[in-house]
């Protein structure tokens, strides 16, 4: 089923997800300094509220991938303040604890992520970047190694870079569907 409104749910779902995966790998890649990893943080819970929304609107349009996947980011972004504040107490492996749980979740989500089509393709490598990236940040927390942290933050830009194409795929193909022809 592709009508206007789940052209609409994946276009804004996966464009929150860019924008989280982005924001927050800037810090982690070392493009910024981590003093602005906290206001990336800081955006984060009105994006992972519209991830749920956009959660409940695939789920209700039988989107059942788009519908894991946009709950599950709305959970990472949401309880990621709360991954903060365990870190500030000073449990580094706390963190990678986090990062690795979420990584295993979009590793399984990842694998069932396989369909054909150009978006299902990008969509596939956008949930294998993000559980990569994950990944990454966990073995840089537990072994303290910032060179991971680095990497996980760079793939973070690339994965933020794909679900943006998602996005705008979406927004496109349906754009090239609905063009009116003209005829002489």
């Amino acid at each position: 089923m592709n009508t206007n409104r789940t052209t609409i749910t994946t276009t804004i779902g996966y464009m929150a997800w860019a924008l989280a995966f982005w924001m927050i790998s800037m810090p982690h890649a070392a493009w910024l300094s981590d003093r602005f990893l906290a206001p990336a943080v800081n955006m984060e819970y009105p994006l992972a509220i519209l991830l749920f929304v956009m959660g409940i609107l695939a789920f209700l349009q039988d989107q059942t991938l788009d519908s894991i996947v946009f709950f599950g980011g709305g959970g990472l972004l949401w309880v990621t303040h709360i991954a903060l504040i365990g870190s500030a107490m000073g449990a580094a492996a706390y963190f990678g604890w986090f990062y690795f749980i979420w990584a295993v979740f979009l590793a399984y989500v990842w694998v069932g992520s396989f369909s054909s089509g150009f978006m299902g393709i990008v969509r596939m490598l956008f949930l294998l970047g993000a559980w990569l990236s994950l990944l990454a940040l966990a073995i840089g927390s537990w072994a303290s190694l910032g060179g991971f942290v680095i990497l996980g933050g760079y793939i973070g830009l690339v994965t933020a870079i794909l679900a943006g194409i998602v996005s705008a795929s979406s927004v496109i193909a349906h754009g090239m569907r609905a063009a009116p022809t003209t005829e002489s």
